[in-house]
């Protein structure tokens, strides 16, 4: 079995080859970083050919190795960044550089190579799955401490004939005089029948997204591990480039917006319909789940990032039109045939591409629309009123148009900060109640102590005290 975290860079050396030429080797160094794997070798994977040195891409589907270690490792889709060509009294050699996104260690497979199965240690994970993990025992014998046995709990998954499985492990390192113990917790994936490396790595990315809105903080995996065959156990080690977001952090059951024991029994049904629903949703909700975990972003693209995540996950869900798509067609063309053949051709087809836009509802309609999906007592607490503020639609518009005309109703300061928090918290609602959680659990999560939901709080006594005064 291997033993590899995504979350600590290492390097190692060995020896590399592609599949298809096996005796010829090269020497090099991998280094497995944050954002990529990077392959340093002495020399090319492929021999040259004759003719003139020219520039071109070169992409292997895969590169096996063998470490210092004695440890297969095979690199997916790897382009070559950079070559050089060296004469010295050694001979002649052409050193070359490759980006890898994928690694598998403990095997030289293929890329289409198909897994039983896929587990994963998610950072946090335990956390969400029961408010304590490790128990005290007391006795006369002395003090001891054990990670209590959760039994595992299996949702099947229809949409891609999987199950999911979640589950707490421990692991204790004890010593003469001391002792650390440490409880994980666990995803696995377990389709009915073999599936590739790819659509598992797709299928963990929708339950970390999932994980991710229930938490207030990213979910990615720091280890992820596969079976080989349904007769071995977990023998290979997957390491993927990771993402600049961070891994989750909480270290109190309340820390989460949604915990598992909050959820209660809904989460049977609320994993399916969100695995149903995210191909339908992806690229919105990847918007706003990369906005909602950036540190450090200026408030101004934060507003403008939350509002363009709102606007995605309208035209995923509705089909935002004034006019069936067909009967427009027939009025388009009277308002085309309307434009005076005077103007320019440039201006002329200015106008046409907006008429063919013209259809589409605003965006104060859009989010109207969204923040009706709620339940009213819902969208009262998350948004400050029944409706969307105007000025919210209107900041988005002065700094999408830059017209000076409503530069006078925009947000600013503190003002347009406070609204990102009630755009962010209306995203992650919005999702998870598309996804099937209730608005009485959503309630009972904008009671608790997260950080999203103290927030909120202080935002609406602040408001509910400044309209006091105001009577």
């Amino acid at each position: 079995m291997t033993d590899r975290d995504m979350s600590q860079d290492f390097e190692t050396f060995g020896t590399w080859f592609i599949p298809e030429n096996p005796d010829r080797r090269s020497a090099g160094t991998l280094a497995c970083r944050s954002e990529r794997i990077e392959l340093a070798l002495s020399d090319s994977l492929a021999p040259m050919q004759s003719g003139p040195i020219r520039a071109e891409f070169v992409e292997y589907p895969v590169v096996h190795g063998i470490s210092r270690e004695q440890e297969a490792i095979s690199l997916f889709r790897c382009v070559r960044t950079g070559y050089s060509l060296t004469f010295a009294s050694g001979g002649f050699g052409r050193p070359e550089k490759y980006w890898s996104h994928l690694a598998v260690f403990g095997a030289h497979v293929k890329p289409g190579q198909l897994y039983p199965e896929l587990r994963c240690r998610v950072p946090g994970l335990e956390i969400w799955l029961s408010p304590r993990s490790i128990e005290t025992v007391r006795d006369e014998a002395g003090i001891s401490f054990r990670v209590k046995k959760f039994p595992s709990e299996k949702i099947a998954i229809p949409s891609i004939e999987s199950e999911l499985e979640f589950n707490i492990y421990g692991i204790g390192s004890p010593a003469h005089s001391k002792a650390t113990i440490t409880a994980s917790g666990w995803l696995s994936i377990k389709p009915s029948t073999p599936r590739t490396l790819d659509w598992y790595l797709d299928q963990l990315w929708k339950a970390c997204g999932l994980l991710a809105f229930f938490a207030e903080k990213p979910m990615p995996p720091d280890r992820i591990e596969l079976r080989i065959d349904s007769s071995h156990g977990f023998v290979l080690s997957v390491l993927t480039g990771r993402p600049s977001a961070k891994y989750c952090d909480h270290s109190e059951h309340h820390d989460f917006f949604a915990s598992r024991t909050r959820l209660g029994d809904e989460l049977a049904s609320v994993v399916p319909t969100w695995f149903q629903l995210f191909p339908q949703v992806e690229r919105p909700a990847n918007l706003a789940l990369s906005t909602m975990a950036s540190e450090q972003i200026w408030a101004h693209v934060l507003f403008l990032s939350l509002m363009q995540s709102l606007e995605g996950l309208h035209r995923a869900l509705f089909p935002g039109l004034y006019l069936d798509a067909a009967k427009y067609k027939s009025v388009l063309q009277v308002l085309l045939d309307a434009i005076p053949k005077s103007l320019g051709q440039d201006h002329r087809a200015s106008l046409e591409s907006r008429l063919r836009y013209g259809n589409e509802i605003s965006l104060a309609k859009r989010l109207a629309q969204l923040v009706e999906l709620l339940p009213v007592e819902l969208r009262k607490r998350i948004v400050g009123a029944e409706k969307v503020p105007r000025s919210w639609v209107d900041t988005r518009n002065y700094y999408t148009h830059w017209d000076e005309g409503i530069r006078s109703d925009i947000l600013e300061g503190q003002a347009m900060y406070d609204v990102s928090v009630r755009l962010t918290i209306l995203l992650r609602i919005l999702y998870l109640y598309k996804a099937g959680v209730g608005g009485a659990t959503l309630a009972s999560s904008l009671d608790g102590r997260s950080a999203a939901a103290l927030h909120l709080a202080q935002l609406n006594a602040k408001q509910q005290s400044e309209a006091d005064d105001d009577l």
